[in-house]
């Protein structure tokens, strides 16, 4: 699975605005990293929404890389938060200029709990 932006305090969990804020990562898997290492915290819904997504996104994500990962998901750093999402949702023009993902080195990891201890290189705010 690749990381390749981080949302900073992120207050956006599930439905709901303004929950506790928490780094949460974008996650993007392909079908077999998906299929082992995120679909099974997921509901059914998710799932189905997921699959959905990927074969909606995937002609783009075999742009992007060699290894198409058209599986992509906003993922908190406690878990909690396992998010299908569309490929664009970090770069996508509804966020103007004011996307709140950062872009951070590629960072490759085997489970979503790697993502818990994760040290990011962050902005000049730090």
């Amino acid at each position: 699975m690749l990381i390749r932006y981080v949302w900073r305090n992120c207050d956006f969990h599930g439905e709901k605005q303004g929950a506790d804020p928490i780094d949460a990562f974008w996650v993007e898997a392909t079908q077999e990293e998906a299929e082992d290492g995120i679909f099974p915290g997921l509901m059914p819904t998710e799932i189905a929404e997921s699959r959905k997504l990927a074969v909606r996104f995937h002609e783009l994500a075999q742009q992007k890389d060699d290894l198409a990962r058209p599986f992509c998901f906003l993922v908190a750093r406690d878990l909690r938060l396992i998010r299908p999402l569309p490929l664009i949702y970090p770069t996508s023009s509804m966020w103007n200029t004011y996307s709140p993902f950062t872009a951070m080195p590629e960072v490759y990891i085997r489970t979503l709990d790697e993502i818990r201890n994760l040290k990011v290189p962050f902005t000049n705010e730090d």
